[in-house]
């Protein structure tokens, strides 16, 4: 590992176990938990679940940023074979090795340089928002080294360019580290390249605003304004302003 991504990865390890960083995403995302419930993430939801259909059976799977394990018994309840838990977090490594460590193999480490495994050695690949706190390029040239051919990895990450985004980053900046940066689609279409094929789900143009402001009135997250939002998602994420989306559910096969 370079000098560059040592420093990276030790901020990133110091922010998740010495600051209030993760407390105050899960701060905000109870406070607008109508954006992340809403019918247009939930499509997004649904093509994780049929991933994890379709991969886990007799899978080795690797879990990119997978804090105390909590992911584990749902792999081993779908026929994972084996499955991996790599995090930076101290903390949450011990966790993970407390509760599951007689089901699972977990390292602490940055999940850009995973030199412990050997190439081409896991099915599947899954992380939820921890791309966008790595190398973006050097991380996907890893997670292409360690799938078997035929082998997928998926992703869950921010968008750069969303609007309302941008303006709550700049609003909430102790909700995020320093190094992490969302994902354009330059990074994108990099990986796209890449890989042998690629499948994504883009969800939350509309749905982010009506979101946050339904968060504040006494209507679940299934409301009309976000079942709106969600007819309205589905046809922009057929065009260029997919781009603007907040979230992306991301699958790349090698």
């Amino acid at each position: 590992m370079s000098e560059d991504s040592q420093t990276r990865a030790d901020r990133e390890r110091v922010a998740f176990d010495a600051t209030e960083v993760w407390e105050n995403t899960r701060r905000l995302h109870r406070r607008f938990s109508h954006v992340f419930d809403s019918p247009n993430t939930l499509r997004g939801e649904h093509a994780l679940e049929q991933w994890l259909a379709q991969v886990c059976p007799g899978a080795a799977i690797l879990e990119y940023g997978c804090s105390d394990g909590k992911n584990v018994p749902d792999y081993l309840a779908r026929g994972a074979k084996k499955v991996i838990g790599v995090d930076v977090s101290e903390i949450s490594i011990a966790e993970a090795r407390a509760a599951h460590g007689a089901q699972a193999e977990f390292h602490c480490c940055d999940a850009g340089n995973l030199s412990m495994l050997k190439d081409s050695s896991v099915d599947a690949i899954f992380g939820r928002a921890i791309l966008h706190h790595l190398d973006f390029e050097a991380a996907m040239q890893e997670v292409w080294r360690l799938l078997r051919p035929g082998g997928s990895a998926f992703f869950i990450e921010p968008l750069y360019d969303n609007p309302a985004s941008i303006l709550f980053r700049k609003l909430t900046p102790r909700a995020r580290t320093t190094d992490e940066r969302p994902l354009d689609h330059k990074q994108i279409a990099y990986a796209d390249r890449l890989f042998t094929s690629s499948r994504h789900c883009y969800c939350n143009l509309v749905t982010t605003p009506v979101g946050m402001i339904t968060s504040f009135l006494p209507v679940g997250p299934d409301n009309v304004a976000l079942r709106l939002a969600d007819w309205a998602d589905q046809r922009l994420a057929a065009t260029p302003l997919r781009n603007w989306m907040r979230l992306v559910y991301l699958c790349w096969v090698k």
